[in-house]
């Protein structure tokens, strides 16, 4: 039988990779800069074509979502400033994927609500940490 469990992939910190999520992050201050541009552009064109009674509902509409996209600079500013922090060799978790464990009869019950881990160095797997129960000893 096959079962599927998740395993969580975990990334070394390393002067290339550091780089690469900051850079990362700046790519993505600069996106969510332009839609800022583009939202205020179409907010300009918009007001022009609605009459009096409509310009209000415009103006909140496009308001709320150049805030939004406001709000996601600092946050963003925010998290480039902390991957600046981060020490070297640090393991930082990047996401999971999911896995197909066989069992069969007689096999050990693996603990499908702990996820293995992949480790990540410069893009190299350096390591695969199964997931062990603790009740496995004998009694």
């Amino acid at each position: 039988m096959r079962l599927i469990r998740p395993v969580i992939v975990k990334h070394i910190v390393t002067e290339k990779k550091k780089s690469q999520i900051i850079q990362d992050f700046k790519e993505d201050w600069i996106q969510t800069k332009r839609e800022i541009e583009q939202l205020t552009f179409q907010l300009h064109k918009a007001l022009r074509n609605a009459n009096e009674c409509d310009q209000e509902k415009v103006h909140v509409r496009y308001n709320k979502d150049i805030q939004s996209r406001e709000e996601k600079l600092k946050n963003i500013s925010f998290q480039i400033d902390q991957m600046q922090k981060l020490e070297m060799g640090i393991e930082i978790q990047e996401g999971k994927v999911d896995s197909i464990i066989d069992v069969d009869i007689g096999d050990s019950w693996p603990n499908i609500n702990q996820a293995a881990e992949i480790i990540i160095k410069d893009g190299i797997i350096i390591e695969i940490r199964e997931s062990r129960n603790n009740d496995d000893r004998m009694v």
